[in-house]
């Protein structure tokens, strides 16, 4: 394995800093203008390190986490919500590639390789998440993954602020991704 290959695999409780950091940078990366400075440059990482530690040492079946990983470290992760809303069925809650590998393919074998996991356990359900409205490169993303905007929300500010539009992106039961 090269730092160029990274391998794919479930996720650890003992790798929660390093999501967390990725997190961070992914969040500054794509998000700016739409969450605060103060935030993406203040308590971001501090936040971010008690969410994924916390979720992590749950161990909770209903989150599906995965990572991908080299020799030079964390290159992205994704996680998935099991039973999250009762209409839009599982939800991803989070798919961040580090910033500087964006465009390589790693976002998309996150994806497939998460939901082939997320198919064994609840085949029958669909697939959503929300992209802020103004990440147009989450959402080209998306859109090529067979995602369809389904509506428009007001997505609350992880640092409490307010709110900022997203779209939900759904995938119906059961779910399939294209293949390009």
């Amino acid at each position: 394995m090269s730092h160029l290959e990274p391998i794919l695999r479930p996720a650890r409780e003992s790798d929660a800093d390093a999501i967390a950091q990725l997190h961070a940078r992914s969040w500054r990366a794509s998000n700016r203008g739409i969450m605060p400075d103060a935030y993406l440059d203040g308590p971001v990482v501090e936040e971010r390190l008690a969410l994924w530690r916390l979720r992590l040492a749950e161990q909770n079946p209903r989150h599906l986490t995965f990572v991908a990983e080299a020799r030079d470290g964390l290159h992205g992760f994704i996680c998935f919500e099991l039973d999250a809303d009762p209409v839009w069925g599982t939800l991803l809650d989070s798919l961040h590639v580090d910033p500087r590998l964006c465009g390589r393919g790693l976002g998309a074998a996150l994806m497939r390789v998460g939901l082939a996991r997320v198919l064994e356990v609840a085949p029958e359900q669909p697939l959503h998440l929300l992209v802020f409205e103004a990440n147009a490169g989450a959402r080209r993303f998306y859109e090529r993954l067979g995602g369809h905007a389904e509506s428009c929300v007001p997505e609350p500010l992880p640092d409490g602020s307010g709110t900022a539009p997203a779209i939900r992106y759904v995938w119906p039961a059961p779910v399939t991704l294209p293949d390009n």
